[in-house]
């Protein structure tokens, strides 16, 4: 079975546009704000790229790239769902860009 990476995830250049949808939702109105920490520290600057842009009740979230092989991270989403306020977080595990393999 091959386990290679598609070529848009591989490399020190690699990245990942996300997409979020709240199925149970009406109408996502904003999105206050993304940022990416690797461990407590707060990267947004160095791997977040672009805008966030909330379409109905999904948001397209800024693209997450130049990320350190073997490293964890976590996004953290701040966004109004249906008039109320809410937080999110989604764990990112970064790939070794060395290999290529999952």
């Amino acid at each position: 079975m091959d386990r290679t990476l598609p070529k848009q995830y591989q490399g020190p250049s690699s990245s990942v546009a996300r997409t979020l949808q709240f199925s149970w939702a009406t109408t996502v109105s904003s999105v206050t704000s993304v940022k990416a920490y690797k461990g407590t520290t707060d990267v947004s600057a160095t791997v977040l790229s672009g805008s966030n842009t909330p379409t109905g009740n999904t948001i397209v979230l800024k693209t997450l790239g130049t990320l350190t092989g073997g490293e964890e991270y976590i996004l953290e989403i701040v966004a109004v769902v249906d008039g109320v306020t809410d937080t999110w977080w989604l764990p990112v595990t970064c790939l070794k860009a060395a290999t290529g393999k999952t």
